[in-house]
């Protein structure tokens, strides 16, 4: 979340829709995270989870180079103010006056259950969700997560779908509205682990 004011919910969800809908047709999957999915009444950036189409060759294996979200948004003349293959962030819209700043998060289909999960929840709800059990975190003993995945005992578990982190971590699903701050006493589930 930036320094800019917050403004009510209302106010941002009709310019994030209208950028969701743009981009839309450039991306495999895009969703609204953050404050705006967790339904808070004060939003401060617009934060968005998208995999992008990527290029393909002749025979449509992909290709290394910009995306079709990428070319949508050099198309549109877009200012980035940072450019990265997993995060980018440009401003966009009107709110109170000023740009609203999105921060655009680009997960791969592997690594889309973790990075939605932790973009959609507070800052202190995502530090309380990767820390171990043992420092009063939610990961049980032997599961992490290190560059977007989550891994048990050092092998890759596969969560390409938010309740596949829940699962794995031995969590009872938690709603977006109540992802904020760390949860004091969690419903507990018997985990389940699909590896990779």
């Amino acid at each position: 979340m930036s320094a800019n004011t917050k403004l009510p919910r209302d106010v941002v969800l009709p310019t994030a829709q209208r950028l969701l809908d743009a981009l839309r047709p450039h991306c495999h999957r895009i969703e609204l995270a953050g404050s705006l999915r967790r339904d808070r009444p004060t939003v401060g950036d617009i934060e968005l989870v998208a995999i992008p189409i990527a290029r393909t060759d002749l025979f449509g294996a992909p290709v290394k180079g910009p995306t079709a979200l990428d070319a949508f948004l050099a198309e549109k003349s877009v200012a980035l103010t940072k450019n990265g293959d997993r995060y980018k962030q440009f401003a966009y819209g009107k709110g109170g006056g000023r740009p609203h700043v999105v921060d655009l998060f680009l997960p791969t289909p592997a690594t889309w259950g973790s990075i939605f999960t932790i973009r959609t929840g507070s800052w202190e709800f995502s530090r309380w969700l990767v820390t171990s059990q043992a420092a009063g975190g939610a990961c049980p003993e032997g599961v992490a997560f290190t560059d977007g995945r989550l891994y048990a005992h050092g092998r890759r578990l596969a969560t390409p779908e938010e309740a596949d982190v829940f699962t794995a971590l031995g969590l009872a699903y938690i709603e977006p509205p109540l992802r904020f701050g760390p949860i004091a006493d969690p419903v507990r589930v018997s985990p389940i682990w699909n590896f990779d």
